[in-house]
């Protein structure tokens, strides 16, 4: 996804790029870090793998 929006020229951020936990708090102070308090920022969670091994979809 992040390499999508940079080939559409849309300005991106990962504001965590390995594998750790971070507050709210934090989460937020590296967005505004990013773009300030930009009302026309999107910010978007992304969480692919956060079901873990074996993790399984039911219906």
């Amino acid at each position: 996804m992040y390499e999508q929006f940079q080939n559409k020229g849309i300005p991106v951020t990962l504001i965590r790029s390995a594998d750790e936990t971070i507050s709210p708090t934090e989460r937020v102070n590296r967005i505004l870090a990013a773009y300030g308090d930009n009302p026309n920022v999107v910010v978007i969670s992304n969480h692919i793998n956060a079901g873990g091994e074996g993790f399984s979809y039911h219906c």
